[in-house]
């Protein structure tokens, strides 16, 4: 279904507005946020289901034939300072009990692949031998000024570093320049989505490696890694690796980037096979390097799901829009109401059923 931008702050309060297709450090992030600032809209609770009249500010994302999506161009730092507010709406929207079939799923599947991760983590490094991919992932430190930034010297590093922050990093900057050089406001707000839901995931992700304390493959002294609980911020800090398995702080971000990017451009249905792909290529990439078990993805990728979701809802606000002509009024995000649909539904983490009525 096409996707449209209807209006833009000048011309969206003309009657007659036209229709026009819409197409590892702090110091990185100040720069990437001087040219795409941030500000969260009023939060939506994790959903677009309540549409309100169009606004005259912003620029707007026909869905469907009846509504859109308003974005309205970022304030300054509100990537950092709205990340615990971000933290807070995510948790609250994990937690609500329509989402306790995939509590049930990351809890089952991640006991599931305990119990396999040393079968695994072989299997993983023989497949691994086979196509001549190493074990370990080497980098060197490119300079850049006075600053230093870790670059991968060889292919399995190079896939390692699909997951370093550094990566939504570079894909933000994107979106910023999109954004700046064609007045575009929904890739503004995509860039600093990626920042803000990078920021929150991390956060996330460092405070469970601290309480679990789960050794990596290539730490472990015991089968499938100990898991010494909250460690001493001294012992943590003098040797990483034997703490901070669990869960993938790389998976988790990877997950919440490409949620923001995927959720806001809807109309490109590549993004998910692509980024499914990716985020398998990476997963594997990590137990062959023996920077992580199996068993760390289930939930990486359920706190990346939620908090790029949770990001979106809250940048972005569902409006009614004139009926368009040029809109079908069913096709395959917008159906008719007394259709019963039941089709297979299989997501990075998910694999069901999906019924609308």
């Amino acid at each position: 279904m096409p996707w449209r931008s209807v209006g833009r702050d000048d011309d969206a309060t003309r009657p007659d507005c036209r229709v026009i297709e819409a197409g590892r450090g702090v110091r990185l992030l100040l720069v990437l946020l001087s040219i795409a600032p941030v500000s969260l809209l009023p939060a939506q609770n994790g959903s677009d289901t309540t549409a309100t009249p169009l606004p005259v500010r912003g620029q707007v994302i026909r869905r469907d034939s009846v509504t859109g999506y308003r974005y309205v161009r970022p304030r300054l730092f509100h990537a950092i300072t709205d990340v615990p507010m971000a933290l807070g709406a995510s948790s609250r929207e994990a937690f609500q009990v329509r989402h306790v079939p995939a509590i049930v799923a990351v809890v089952a599947s991640t006991a599931a692949l305990i119990a396999v991760d040393e079968p695994v983590l072989a299997e993983t490094r023989r497949v691994a031998r086979r196509v001549g991919l190493p074990q370990n992932h080497p980098s060197a430190n490119l300079r850049v000024g006075p600053f230093k930034q870790p670059f991968p010297t060889t292919i399995g590093s190079g896939l390692y570093f699909l997951g370093d922050g550094m990566t939504s990093i570079i894909l933000a900057t994107g979106f910023a320049v999109r954004g700046s050089l064609a007045d575009d406001t929904r890739a503004r707000r995509t860039a600093s989505g990626v920042v803000e839901a990078l920021l929150a995931s991390g956060t996330v992700t460092q405070v469970l490696k601290h309480v679990a304390g789960r050794q990596t493959p290539s730490e472990a002294t015991v089968p499938r890694g100990r898991w010494r609980p909250m460690p001493k911020l001294s012992d943590y800090n003098a040797n990483v690796p034997a703490y901070d398995a669990f869960p993938s702080g790389h998976l988790a971000s990877t997950m919440a980037t490409l949620t923001v990017v995927a959720l806001n451009y809807p109309e490109h249905k590549f993004i998910w096979p692509v980024s499914s792909a990716a985020m398998g290529v990476l997963s594997f990439t990590m137990v062959n390097n023996g920077v992580h078990w199996a068993s760390d993805y289930p939930l990486a990728l359920a706190i990346g799901g939620v908090i790029g979701n949770v990001v979106v809802s809250r940048g972005r606000t569902l409006v009614r829009m004139p009926p368009s002509p040029q809109m079908p009024s069913v096709g395959p995000a917008f159906r008719d109401a007394s259709r019963l649909d039941i089709k297979p539904m299989i997501a990075p983490g998910v694999v069901g059923v999906r019924v609308a009525w």
